[in-house]
């Protein structure tokens, strides 16, 4: 990149800096950092393995906010791979969505991307990769996300929580070869200990972080009311036992009122007698052992387990419609193709799918059904950027369940087929697909494409980076070789065709982002702000800006931030890109 003279576009941006002197950081921005790197996680006394870890921890730390507040997260990639994240569940913009080569590129080793959430909705979800490596969860790369409710009105009475994220681990890196299940990344010999209190009512927030398994679990000597699912309240309902697909989440409450030490077992869903991990309750005052690591509590064996038929939306949802706009059926198959296993949808294996089309503001019907017979071929089915309403079950037509995954059952068994009806509100190019990952990197996943374009800035929403903002997107590569000294690469740029940009250059950004109306968000600080290049779009929407880093050792590991300001057909004449970091290897 070379300097460039300033354009109409520096006087443009100069004559808006004068706000700056006015202008304030919203109180309502959560800034954090989230680093994936290799490191070592100890499972159980004596028992350590090599991991891939988010600010070393197993599972990575747990991000809380409260609903209203926007969360920025500068995700760091220290991994010897591009990695990407992706926060299950919540239904960000699209831009923001963590999928390889449909919201942003992935992100390279040595790189780090700033992931922008707001309008994040109450409960209890969970972040993990969504790379095209798709052992990277497997690795132990994966962590949960709180966002308390802004308005407690009518939520659960509890005295106090604790979060349990449920894993297996198959010791893909090595170590001393441990391969097994985990409650909050520790083995049963770890003893992961939960203390209690009686007469106190505790909040369990349960996530299935696994990469396969589905689990059952149940807490011995305890009933549990379930006051959530995937992050939604539901009408209480009590269970002695729950069954989790890859994805799901419940909250429940537990009423302390049986001292002792108790397991808090899990079992696979095909092997109910058998406890492959527990953890351990424990009442205050109580100096008993803990319970045996075998031990399997009745309840976990034999309890009858939570059926979506029993769940029913505790606040008010869009009703079950009679008549949706659109009605598609996903068929969960199973087929050869020429380089082995293809686990299918309609009988097509991604990426060559059929895309299911959708426009704003329609009512959207699915009916999964799977036709894999054997106990192992579950279909955890999760669609992004979307809850969904289950059909079919005790809130009725009214009142149904809101989630955001679905596990359908084997061939001929209850459960094998489901019906799903969400809203189109969030235009874009989303996945919908099976969680469990061998299945999804062998095929099972489709599109659910928007027609029109939502912003108004002329890009169709199925192929905007962006489809909720009106605003360019800025674009680095995946491969670490293009952030090398002396070695070339390109810059990725999407906006209107016609359209004229200038890119500018800081090595530090604003404390917080500030709005500079219409032009959008200023990140850099304008104190130490240049501008490199100037570039035309042409008649087409992308393009592609070739670099040449200089072979100077000083330049190594410098790291600089872009943003792109560009001329536009819409009111205000000129809009930001987003930032984007570059940081030279």
């Amino acid at each position: 990149m070379s300097t460039v003279a300033f354009s109409r576009l520096d006087a443009l941006l100069l004559f808006g800096l004068g706000s700056l002197l006015s202008a304030s950081a919203s109180a309502q921005i959560v800034e954090t950092t989230i680093t994936a790197r290799p490191g070592v996680v100890t499972l159980a006394p004596g028992i350590t393995a090599n991991a891939w870890l988010y600010n070393g921890t197993l599972p990575g730390p747990t991000l809380r906010v409260t609903e209203g507040q926007r969360l920025r997260v500068r995700f760091v990639n220290e991994l010897p791979e591009s990695s990407i994240l992706h926060v299950h569940g919540q239904p960000v913009h699209q831009g923001m969505d963590g999928m390889a080569s449909i919201s942003r590129p992935e992100t390279a080793a040595g790189q780090e991307f700033l992931y922008d959430f707001s309008d994040l909705k109450p409960g209890t979800y969970w972040y993990h990769p969504h790379s095209e490596h798709h052992e990277q969860l497997d690795k132990g790369l994966y962590g949960p996300l709180i966002v308390e409710p802004a308005n407690t009105t009518g939520e659960p009475a509890f005295d106090y929580e604790q979060t349990i994220v449920l894993d297996e681990w198959t010791n893909p890196l090595g170590g001393t070869g441990f391969t097994g299940h985990l409650v909050n990344g520790n083995a049963s010999a770890g003893a992961y200990t939960i203390p209690a209190v009686n007469g106190r009512r505790l909040r369990l927030r349960f996530a299935n972080a696994s990469a396969r398994t589905s689990y059952v679990i149940a807490l011995d000597g305890h009933l549990m009311e379930v006051t959530h699912a995937d992050g939604y309240r539901v009408r209480p309902v009590t269970t002695s036992a729950l069954v989790m697909g890859v994805g799901e989440r419940y909250d429940v409450i537990v009423n302390c009122n049986n001292p002792g030490v108790w397991s808090l077992a899990v079992s696979t869903f095909q092997a109910r007698s058998t406890t492959v991990v527990r953890g351990v309750v424990r009442y205050q005052g109580q100096s008993g052992p803990d319970p045996a690591a075998s031990y399997v509590p009745p309840a976990l064996s034999s309890g009858t387990l939570l059926d979506y038929a029993q769940l029913a939306s505790d606040v008010p949802v869009t009703p079950i419609s009679a008549s949706p706009a659109r009605r598609y059926s996903g068929v969960l198959g199973m087929t050869m193709g020429p380089s082995g296993q293809l686990w299918t949808i309609n009988g097509q294996a991604w990426p060559n799918v059929t895309p299911w089309q959708v426009s704003q503001g329609e009512i959207v019907e699915i009916t999964w059904t799977n036709t894999t017979m054997s106990p192992m071929h579950m279909h955890p089915m999760h669609l992004h950027g979307h809850s969904f309403r289950i059909v079919g079950t005790a809130g009725g037509t009214t009142a149904p369940p809101t989630k955001d995954v679905v596990l359908l059952r084997p061939a001929g068994q209850p459960g094998s087929t489901l019906t799903i009806q969400f809203t189109a509100d969030n235009p874009g190019k989303w996945l919908a697909h099976c969680h469990d990952m061998m299945h999804m990197a062998q095929g099972m996943m489709t599109s659910i494409d928007y027609t029109g374009d939502a912003d108004g800035d002329g890009l169709a929403d199925s192929a905007d980076h962006d489809p909720t903002k009106a605003q360019p997107v800025l674009l680095v590569a995946d491969d670490e070789a293009q952030f090398r000294i002396g070695q070339v690469g390109a810059l990725g740029f999407q906006w209107q065709p016609q359209s004229v940009a200038t890119l500018y250059v800081a090595l530090s950004t604003l404390p917080a982002p500030v709005l500079l109306a219409p032009l959008g968000e200023l990140e850099l600080d304008p104190l130490g702000m240049w501008a490199i290049a100037s570039f035309g779009l042409g008649g087409a929407s992308l393009a592609s800006l070739p670099y040449a880093i200089p072979a100077d050792p000083l330049l190594q590991n410098g790291r600089f931030v872009l943003q792109a300001l560009a001329t536009t057909t819409l009111p205000g004449s000129a809009r930001f890109s987003n930032p984007q970091a570059f940081t030279i290897r």
